[in-house]
């Protein structure tokens, strides 16, 4: 019996085959096309400008913002839960590194950000009022641009990539899992 002829090795060798170029060639694919994105998650699309414009800078604002609310209605308002929420969830958000976990802390921000606002407007004076309301404005111009950063498209294309099948088979298998689009 000669190799050349043996159709159990053929088999063998072309499942082999299959599975490398699958599972090991289009791992290393998705792994490389989820780093360019966390890259822009990162970084920015533009990392050529001086200022980093990404939604991690974003989230950084808006954690820095809602601090800066927070402090400002301690110092107008009695103390309150609605003000010591706003602290935590801040702290929370810029501290935390998971991004989902992020997400999470970033989106229960807002509507604590929203209820403190409501909470300040009816008590504070309106002379002491401005601060508070720059910096709210401030936090929610940092929503608005993370909403509409080039990270939640590339996100989105990428979860599309691993929702069919090779790509969610082997997204599972190399626990490369979807990436949250914060909104976009």
């Amino acid at each position: 019996m000669r190799f050349s002829e043996n159709r159990t090795i053929a088999w063998v060798v072309l499942a082999a085959c299959v599975l490398v170029s699958v599972f090991g060639l289009g791992g290393m694919g998705l792994a490389k096309e989820r780093g360019k994105v966390l890259k822009v998650y990162d970084r920015g699309a533009d990392t050529t400008l001086s200022t980093r414009h990404s939604v991690d800078a974003y989230l950084d604002s808006a954690a820095e913002n809602a601090r800066l609310m927070a402090s400002e209605a301690g110092l107008h308002m009695e103390a309150s839960t609605a003000i010591d929420t706003v602290a935590q969830l801040a702290e929370q958000v810029a501290a935390e590194a998971d991004t989902n976990a992020r997400f999470q802390a970033y989106d229960a921000l807002k509507s604590a950000v929203d209820k403190l606002y409501d909470a300040a407007y009816s008590t504070v004076k309106e002379s002491d009022f401005t601060n508070f309301k720059v910096a709210y404005d401030n936090f929610w111009e940092s929503v608005n641009m993370i909403k509409y950063d080039d990270y939640a498209k590339l996100a989105a294309s990428y979860n599309d990539l691993i929702s069919g099948f090779p790509g969610g088979v082997v997204a599972g298998i190399t626990g490369q899992g979807a990436l949250n689009t914060f909104g976009g």
